[in-house]
């Protein structure tokens, strides 16, 4: 009973990385990702297997790092500066709580690129579930021939 539960959860975690991947790429694509064509074209080229559903290549690995560092550098050229915003922070008897803080202030692509940061991190977590239970069964099953 134990081993259907581990394979259903096993079959949400690959489906939610497959349309996970697919938004990212999409995501990507729409917006250009990348300071320069080269950049562009790059990423372009690491999300095509992502584009075609097939996400779980561990070669992919390094073009996704790397993808990883050209958001962060698209992202940093976005970056407007700063502002003190109040921020609730709670509730209590006397009504809302909060504090002001200062926050990173982004242009309107930055704010798209920070959207596409988010949806690219919980992708690459789910991917990485994936293959770690992945290498866990192979072992598992290692263990059981021998």
């Amino acid at each position: 009973m134990n081993v259907l539960n581990n394979n259903q959860n096993m079959d949400d975690l690959a489906k939610l990385a497959v349309g996970l991947g697919r938004q990212v790429a999409d995501l990507a694509k729409a917006l250009q990702l990348g300071d320069n064509a080269k950049d562009v074209a790059f990423v372009s080229r690491c999300f095509a297997r992502l584009r075609d559903r097939q996400p779980f290549d561990v070669a992919d690995g390094g073009g996704l790092a790397a993808v990883v560092d050209i958001l962060e550098r698209s992202l940093a050229s976005q970056y407007l500066g700063t502002e003190v915003r109040y921020e609730e922070t709670g509730y209590d008897d006397f009504g809302p709580r909060g504090e002001t803080r200062e926050v990173a202030v982004y242009s309107d692509r930055g704010n798209e690129l920070i959207k596409l940061q988010c949806l690219f991190e919980e992708f690459l977590n789910v991917r990485d579930s994936v293959l770690d239970q992945v290498a866990a069964h192979r072992c598992l099953v290692g263990i059981m021939s021998a």
